[in-house]
């Protein structure tokens, strides 16, 4: 299931857009055109995300919802943050899980960058080590036509 999160554009009087983000009051950014809005949207929500985590603070969360004034995380954003929510409730550091998984603190530290590319092997390495699993749905199946 992807995560993402609603936003409200306001028109400003000044004539530009402001973009708020209900659930994450620190992600606020504005652009001179509707569009260009839109477009930043995705970048201050991250850049909100990654001081929640630089801050150790949880994730706010919002109940499901739908819509073209909505940001959809990348799925390997989604799996970094999968991480450190589970590093938060098991009570584990940076330095415990790096110490766990036998790397470097800064490997850590580079799984937890929402911008840095990570393979999905760390993250599943992570995820066992903390003793779970990366939750991840598949979409329903197709209904089953009828033979004609």
């Amino acid at each position: 299931m992807a995560v993402g999160y609603s936003y409200r554009l306001e028109r400003e009087e000044n004539g530009w857009w402001l973009v708020r983000f209900p659930t994450v009051p620190e992600a606020l950014t504005e652009g001179e055109t509707e569009a260009d809005a839109r477009a930043n949207a995705a970048d201050c929500l991250l850049a909100a995300l990654e001081g929640y985590i630089q801050s150790g603070r949880p994730l706010p969360r919002e109940a499901e919802s739908r819509g073209p004034d909505r940001v959809v995380l990348p799925s390997l954003v989604t799996a970094k943050l999968a991480v450190y929510e589970t590093m938060r409730s098991h009570g584990w550091s940076k330095a415990r899980l790096a110490k766990q998984l036998d790397v470097p603190e800064n490997t850590v530290r580079r799984l937890l960058d929402l911008r840095h590319n990570s393979h999905m092997k760390a993250i599943d390495d992570a995820m066992a080590t903390m003793q779970t699993e990366l939750p991840i749905d598949l979409p329903p199946a197709p209904p089953k036509r009828k033979a004609a």
